[in-house]
């Protein structure tokens, strides 16, 4: 018997750290399906897309419009090669890429509704889509099914005092 301590196991590579959400943005977590790859449209802070890659594994594609916040989303991404930061509007980020779903969070009903109609041959190709618009929640649920929108599932999460909407909903058909 030798005096040396036995050979420590291989330990796994540290598992991404999922960042904290509020209710709204949980929601919406909870909503997405597990089907990648995702892009979450304006994506801010990148506090959902970076949830969404630590639960999922997957790519995620975090799209801004504009080239400041979108430098400003690549800092604070922390540098995960899955974590992919886009700059455009709306679904066009989407173009090219096989993602499978897309979150429009936090932004009005109407601006949704105007995203979902300029990019409608977009949406088309996705499998779903998680909605969450901080105002004009019933304005977008009573205009989607007239587009060929269909109800998946629905949130009610409060934050703030506040109760907001979140939808998944499945595209018409192509």
């Amino acid at each position: 018997m030798s005096g040396s301590a036995p050979a420590a196991a291989p330990t796994a590579p540290p598992r991404a750290r999922r960042p904290r959400l509020g209710p709204r943005l949980r929601a919406c977590l909870d909503l997405c399906p597990r089907e990648g790859p995702v892009l979450d449209v304006g994506s801010a802070h990148g506090l959902l897309a970076q949830a969404l890659r630590a639960r999922d594994a997957t790519v995620v594609y975090a799209s801004e419009g504009k080239p400041g916040p979108a430098a400003e989303l690549r800092r604070l991404a922390g540098g995960d090669p899955d974590l992919r930061i886009l700059e455009g509007s709306g679904l066009a980020p989407a173009r090219g890429r096989a993602c499978r779903g897309a979150v429009i969070a936090g932004l009005g009903g109407h601006t949704i509704g105007a995203i979902l109609q300029a990019d409608a041959d977009l949406a088309r190709q996705l499998a779903w889509l998680c909605l969450q618009p901080v105002q004009g929640g019933g304005w977008l649920l009573a205009t989607l099914p007239a587009w060929g929108y269909r109800l998946r599932a629905a949130a009610r999460p409060v934050e703030g005092g506040r109760s907001y909407t979140a939808l998944l909903v499945a595209p018409p058909c192509g």
